[in-house]
């Protein structure tokens, strides 16, 4: 799972078997270290959620996903899900999707990512 953080966007792309795992096991974390300690990001599958929520504690990014979105995502043409969350002024970007094949590299080394829709 790839996460790029720019101002206020958080955005996280994973490969096919990682949407596989989410929608099996209902979380998926990765796990950054320091010398200090660890960054830790992740997605929580949620029972009853109506959109994508963000939490940040503990050092932690969590987004938690509506349950029934990650059920059937895996085989599903959907590329992703994005939310913008409001509060006080401030809006963050949240998007979830699927990682592609980038066309500008080897494509062998890509197995687990999702063909391109442009190739």
């Amino acid at each position: 799972m790839k996460i790029r953080i720019e101002d206020n966007s958080v955005r996280y792309r994973l490969r096919r078997s990682e949407v596989d795992t989410l929608a099996e096991k209902g979380s998926l974390w990765a796990t950054v270290n320091f010398p200090e300690g660890q960054f830790t990001y992740g997605l929580q599958a949620i029972e009853g959620l109506a959109d994508l929520q963000a939490v940040y504690e503990d050092g932690s990014i969590i987004i938690q996903i509506p349950k029934q979105w990650v059920k059937t995502w895996p085989g599903s043409p959907q590329i992703g899900f994005e939310t913008d969350l409001k509060w006080n002024g401030v809006t963050l970007h949240l998007l979830i999707e699927k990682d592609f094949v980038c066309l500008d590299r080897d494509i062998a080394s890509q197995s687990d990512q999702y063909p391109n829709p442009k190739a």
